[in-house]
Protein backbone atom coordinates (compact mmCIF):
# COMPACT_ATOMS: atom_id res chain seq x y z
CA UNK A 1 0.00 0.00 0.00
CA UNK A 2 1.02 3.56 -0.91
CA UNK A 3 4.38 1.95 -2.66
CA UNK A 4 3.64 3.88 -5.86
CA UNK A 5 3.21 7.19 -3.52
CA UNK A 6 6.64 7.99 -1.05
CA UNK A 7 4.70 10.54 0.41
CA UNK A 8 1.60 9.02 1.29
CA UNK A 9 3.76 6.13 2.43
CA UNK A 10 5.86 8.36 4.35
CA UNK A 11 2.56 10.15 5.94
CA UNK A 12 1.11 6.19 7.23
CA UNK A 13 4.09 5.29 8.14
CA UNK A 14 4.41 8.89 10.37
CA UNK A 15 0.76 8.23 11.98
CA UNK A 16 1.17 4.45 12.44
CA UNK A 17 4.87 4.90 13.62
CA UNK A 18 4.33 3.84 17.24
CA UNK A 19 2.13 0.51 15.47
CA UNK A 20 4.81 -0.31 13.66
CA UNK A 21 7.68 -0.48 16.15
CA UNK A 22 5.40 -2.10 18.15
CA UNK A 23 4.56 -5.21 15.97
CA UNK A 24 7.63 -5.11 14.61
CA UNK A 25 9.54 -5.75 18.30
CA UNK A 26 7.45 -8.36 18.71
CA UNK A 27 8.43 -9.60 15.58
CA UNK A 28 5.68 -9.58 13.50
CA UNK A 29 6.50 -9.89 9.81
CA UNK A 30 5.09 -7.58 6.92
CA UNK A 31 3.37 -10.77 5.46
CA UNK A 32 1.99 -12.28 8.74
CA UNK A 33 0.38 -8.25 8.71
CA UNK A 34 -0.50 -8.56 5.26
CA UNK A 35 -2.25 -12.39 6.24
CA UNK A 36 -4.18 -10.20 9.36
CA UNK A 37 -5.27 -7.26 7.18
CA UNK A 38 -6.74 -10.16 4.80
CA UNK A 39 -8.65 -11.95 7.95
CA UNK A 40 -10.21 -8.27 8.82
CA UNK A 41 -11.57 -8.11 5.20
CA UNK A 42 -13.28 -11.55 5.67
CA UNK A 43 -14.72 -10.45 8.61
CA UNK A 44 -16.03 -7.16 7.45
CA UNK A 45 -17.42 -9.14 4.34
CA UNK A 46 -19.03 -11.66 6.45
CA UNK A 47 -20.89 -8.36 8.75
CA UNK A 48 -21.88 -6.88 5.53
CA UNK A 49 -22.96 -10.35 3.75
CA UNK A 50 -25.41 -10.50 7.20
CA UNK A 51 -26.61 -6.92 7.03
CA UNK A 52 -24.78 -5.44 9.33
CA UNK A 53 -23.21 -3.14 7.38
CA UNK A 54 -21.65 -0.50 10.61
CA UNK A 55 -19.42 -3.32 12.08
CA UNK A 56 -18.34 -4.15 8.71
CA UNK A 57 -16.77 -1.33 8.04
CA UNK A 58 -15.36 -0.99 10.88
CA UNK A 59 -13.80 -4.03 10.65
CA UNK A 60 -13.24 -2.87 6.98
CA UNK A 61 -11.24 -0.15 8.29
CA UNK A 62 -8.95 -2.23 10.51
CA UNK A 63 -8.11 -4.60 7.43
CA UNK A 64 -6.97 -0.89 5.94
CA UNK A 65 -4.98 0.02 8.32
CA UNK A 66 -3.44 -3.28 8.74
CA UNK A 67 -2.80 -3.07 5.40
CA UNK A 68 -0.57 0.55 5.81
CA UNK A 69 1.20 -1.16 8.98
CA UNK A 70 2.70 -4.22 6.48
CA UNK A 71 4.19 -1.79 4.51
CA UNK A 72 5.41 0.15 7.07
CA UNK A 73 7.36 -2.33 8.50
CA UNK A 74 8.98 -3.67 5.21
CA UNK A 75 9.97 0.23 4.38
CA UNK A 76 11.04 1.02 7.87
CA UNK A 77 13.20 -1.70 8.91
CA UNK A 78 14.05 -3.12 5.17
CA UNK A 79 12.05 -5.79 4.83
CA UNK A 80 10.15 -4.91 1.65
CA UNK A 81 10.68 -8.02 -1.57
CA UNK A 82 8.90 -8.43 -4.41
CA UNK A 83 7.65 -11.12 -3.14
CA UNK A 84 6.23 -9.41 -0.61
CA UNK A 85 4.67 -6.89 -2.67
CA UNK A 86 3.41 -9.74 -5.05
CA UNK A 87 1.38 -11.03 -1.82
CA UNK A 88 0.01 -7.81 -0.68
CA UNK A 89 -1.18 -7.18 -4.15
CA UNK A 90 -3.21 -10.33 -4.48
CA UNK A 91 -4.36 -10.20 -0.83
CA UNK A 92 -5.57 -6.63 -1.83
CA UNK A 93 -7.54 -7.85 -4.79
CA UNK A 94 -8.79 -10.41 -2.69
CA UNK A 95 -10.23 -8.40 0.18
CA UNK A 96 -11.67 -6.03 -2.75
CA UNK A 97 -13.74 -9.50 -4.18
CA UNK A 98 -15.21 -10.41 -0.59
CA UNK A 99 -16.18 -7.23 0.01
CA UNK A 100 -18.03 -6.57 -3.24
CA UNK A 101 -19.15 -9.93 -3.07
CA UNK A 102 -20.82 -8.72 0.43
CA UNK A 103 -21.99 -5.78 -0.62
CA UNK A 104 -24.01 -8.19 -3.46
CA UNK A 105 -25.07 -10.36 -1.45
CA UNK A 106 -26.57 -7.94 1.05
CA UNK A 107 -28.52 -6.50 -1.92
CA UNK A 108 -26.83 -3.12 -1.69
CA UNK A 109 -25.79 -3.29 -5.33
CA UNK A 110 -25.75 -5.72 -8.09
CA UNK A 111 -23.82 -8.00 -9.47
CA UNK A 112 -23.06 -6.07 -12.91
CA UNK A 113 -22.36 -3.06 -11.41
CA UNK A 114 -19.59 -4.87 -8.44
CA UNK A 115 -18.17 -6.90 -11.32
CA UNK A 116 -17.62 -3.86 -13.62
CA UNK A 117 -15.93 -2.31 -10.48
CA UNK A 118 -13.69 -5.04 -9.62
CA UNK A 119 -12.61 -5.37 -13.62
CA UNK A 120 -11.49 -1.77 -13.44
CA UNK A 121 -9.53 -2.18 -10.55
CA UNK A 122 -7.83 -5.16 -11.70
CA UNK A 123 -7.02 -3.46 -15.01
CA UNK A 124 -5.46 -1.08 -13.17
CA UNK A 125 -3.27 -3.52 -10.73
CA UNK A 126 -1.81 -4.80 -14.23
CA UNK A 127 0.21 -0.97 -14.74
CA UNK A 128 0.02 0.58 -11.20
CA UNK A 129 3.68 0.17 -10.75
CA UNK A 130 4.81 0.65 -13.79
CA UNK A 131 2.89 3.83 -13.70
CA UNK A 132 3.38 4.75 -10.32
CA UNK A 133 -0.56 5.81 -10.47
CA UNK A 134 -2.94 4.48 -8.08
CA UNK A 135 -6.11 7.01 -7.13
CA UNK A 136 -6.56 4.85 -4.68
CA UNK A 137 -10.40 4.88 -4.82
CA UNK A 138 -11.31 1.14 -3.99
CA UNK A 139 -12.50 0.05 -0.71
CA UNK A 140 -12.16 3.83 0.76
CA UNK A 141 -15.00 4.90 -1.19
CA UNK A 142 -17.64 2.34 0.39
CA UNK A 143 -17.46 4.04 3.62
CA UNK A 144 -19.58 6.89 2.25
CA UNK A 145 -22.10 4.91 1.98
CA UNK A 146 -23.57 6.05 4.77
CA UNK A 147 -25.05 9.38 3.01
CA UNK A 148 -24.58 7.86 -1.17
CA UNK A 149 -26.06 5.06 -2.08
CA UNK A 150 -23.99 2.28 -2.96
CA UNK A 151 -24.66 1.62 -6.85
CA UNK A 152 -23.20 5.10 -6.84
CA UNK A 153 -20.40 5.10 -5.03
CA UNK A 154 -19.60 1.29 -7.31
CA UNK A 155 -20.10 3.06 -10.66
CA UNK A 156 -17.19 6.08 -9.37
CA UNK A 157 -15.14 3.31 -8.21
CA UNK A 158 -15.29 1.65 -11.94
CA UNK A 159 -14.86 4.99 -13.83
CA UNK A 160 -12.34 6.37 -11.03
CA UNK A 161 -10.03 3.30 -11.67
CA UNK A 162 -10.93 2.60 -15.73
CA UNK A 163 -9.69 6.29 -15.84
CA UNK A 164 -6.36 5.88 -14.27
CA UNK A 165 -6.00 2.79 -16.26
CA UNK A 166 -6.04 4.72 -19.41
CA UNK A 167 -4.04 7.59 -17.75
CA UNK A 168 -1.88 5.16 -16.53
CA UNK A 169 -1.39 3.64 -20.39
CA UNK A 170 -0.30 6.94 -21.25
CA UNK A 171 1.93 7.81 -18.18
CA UNK A 172 3.98 4.42 -19.59
CA UNK A 173 3.87 5.50 -23.07
CA UNK A 174 5.30 8.74 -22.19
CA UNK A 175 7.86 7.00 -20.24
CA UNK A 176 9.34 4.82 -23.05
CA UNK A 177 8.91 7.74 -25.61
CA UNK A 178 11.50 9.14 -23.91
CA UNK A 179 13.81 6.44 -22.90
CA UNK A 180 13.66 6.69 -26.73
CA UNK A 181 14.66 9.90 -27.40
CA UNK A 182 17.63 9.76 -24.84
CA UNK A 183 18.53 6.59 -26.83
CA UNK A 184 18.76 8.90 -30.10
CA UNK A 185 15.53 7.96 -31.95
CA UNK A 186 12.59 5.98 -32.40
CA UNK A 187 12.19 2.07 -31.26
CA UNK A 188 13.16 1.46 -35.10
CA UNK A 189 15.69 3.66 -35.11
CA UNK A 190 17.66 1.96 -32.07
CA UNK A 191 17.03 -1.29 -34.04
CA UNK A 192 18.61 -0.43 -36.77
CA UNK A 193 21.43 1.30 -34.44
CA UNK A 194 21.95 -1.51 -32.51
CA UNK A 195 21.91 -3.97 -35.51
CA UNK A 196 24.68 -1.86 -37.16
CA UNK A 197 26.91 -2.04 -34.26
CA UNK A 198 26.43 -5.59 -34.16
CA UNK A 199 27.14 -5.74 -37.68
CA UNK A 200 30.54 -3.68 -37.62
CA UNK A 201 31.74 -5.97 -34.52
CA UNK A 202 31.35 -8.96 -36.87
Amino acid sequence: MFEWVPALGGLSDRVLGPLIRGLHALGISPAQVTWAAFGASVVAAASIATGHVGPGLAFMALGQVLDGVDGGIARQFGLGSRAGQALDDILDRASEAVLFVAFVLAGLVSVKLAALAFAAILLLTTIAHRSKLDPGVKRFALYFGLWVPYPLLFQIIFLVNLAGYVVGLLIIDCQFQLRMDKLGGDLDTVASRAALLEAQGG
